[in-house]
């Protein structure tokens, strides 16, 4: 378990979190082929990579040094995974329009070998706080109708409209609305 937004943003926007990442410090990581990057300036945010992580360093290393071995390493719930928060920005395909949903996701703790559970630190929940707080900024907590087919009770194969709110960027609810994306 731990705490998660989900939400619809581009790359552009996704550039604004970032930034914020590195203010507060953090150093982001990415994977390209299988092998870890770490970068502390926005240029190792690029297009054509759409998963990062931001490490805490207040909340320790990773793996004991600064490069683990592998990319692998990095997440999940272990002690190296207590020390990032997930991120990345939505991918939009034309072909199908279709956007998909790119979440801000940080581990709640873990149990270490021992079977001691290991909280996550404060300083990664401020982090992840704030960096929450830049979404709900750039992608605003908005109300969408979408009709489903039941299959469950009396209404059995009737169109319903379902209601539910996501953090949507304005220029993702545009397409949405005015060239009939889908966001998944």
């Amino acid at each position: 378990m731990g705490k998660q937004i989900n939400y619809w943003l581009g790359y552009e926007d996704f550039l604004k979190i970032a930034q914020v990442a590195l203010d507060c410090g953090c150093v982001i990581i990415k994977s390209v082929s299988g092998k870890p990057v770490y970068g502390q300036t926005l240029d190792i945010v690029t297009e054509n990579e759409r998963s990062y992580y931001f490490h805490v360093p207040e909340a320790g290393e990773l793996s004991g040094r600064p490069i683990p071995l592998e990319a692998a390493a990095i997440g999940g719930y272990t002690t190296f995974g207590n020390t990032v928060i997930e991120a990345g920005f939505s991918f939009k395909n034309d072909e199908t329009k279709e956007i998909f949903r790119s979440r801000l996701f940080v581990i709640s703790g873990y149990y270490d070998d021992g079977g001691e559970y290991v909280p996550r630190p404060e300083c990664v929940t401020k982090t992840y706080n704030k960096l929450a707080r830049i979404v709900k900024k750039l992608a605003p907590y908005t109300e969408l109708t979408d009709t489903y087919v039941n299959t469950r009770d009396d209404g059995y194969l009737q169109a319903k409209e379902w209601r539910h709110k996501e953090y949507v960027s304005p220029q993702f609810l545009q397409l949405k609305a005015y060239q009939n994306y889908k966001l998944r």
